[in-house]
């Protein structure tokens, strides 16, 4: 078999009274979570790392980048472009659709609520594997070099199609972290799961703040 390398974004109301305000009646409004972090101007940069069985960290020279660089209509309804530069660039467009992070084709990337059901099923190269999306691991810590955040995670779950693989059915994962957005993929390489690649975020902002 060949060998296939998976990779796997306030509105208030003011009132005025003549008494003081009972903490009761006015509570503090607590901040909205926000995982997917769709506005203009934010920016990504992720460093890769080769990881073996053991859990050691390798750096490797890949590096890759991302940036909102606009919002625009499609179909009559808002997106965000944002720009992936990689070896090759590309751009994705992206909206919050009640909770979920979809692209324009439909594709469920995210969701900051959905922990039941599968979001995505796709073909991982024709006749290799189906991989199925699901949210998981609610709040787990995943640790990175900028500090240790509870995030959640968007697993795929790849099933290999061929019977013989020996491998068995095995998982990537994309851990999301309230404020800072993706902070951490894993994927692995489809002839030997022991070897996994990591894309660890560095360094993100706004380039407009």
């Amino acid at each position: 078999m060949k060998r296939v390398f998976l990779l796997i974004l306030i509105t208030g109301i003011i009132s005025t009274s003549c008494k003081k305000d009972d903490p009761e009646e006015n509570p503090t409004p607590l901040p909205t979570a926000d995982y997917m972090q769709l506005k203009v101007g934010n920016y990504w940069v992720y460093q890769w790392y080769n990881v073996d069985s053991s859990g050691n960290a390798n750096p490797m020279a890949n590096s890759d980048s991302s940036i909102i660089t606009a919002d625009t209509l499609i179909g009559g309804r808002a997106y965000f472009k944002k720009l992936i530069v990689q070896n090759e660039n590309f751009v994705e467009f992206l909206r919050d659709s009640n909770g979920y992070l979809v692209d324009h084709m439909g594709m469920v990337r995210f969701s900051d609520h959905d922990f039941s059901k599968i979001l995505r099923v796709e073909e991982i190269v024709p006749d290799v594997a189906t991989i199925e999306y699901q949210m998981a691991n609610q709040d787990s810590l995943i640790s990175i070099s900028l500090g240790t955040y509870p995030t959640y995670n968007f697993r795929g779950t790849v099933s290999p199609m061929d019977p013989q693989y020996p491998f068995g059915i095995n998982y990537t994962h994309n851990f999301y972290a309230d404020g800072m957005g993706l902070i951490k993929t894993s994927s692995y390489y489809f002839s030997n799961p022991n070897l996994r690649v990591e894309r660890r975020l560095v360094r993100y902002g706004n380039i407009l703040e």
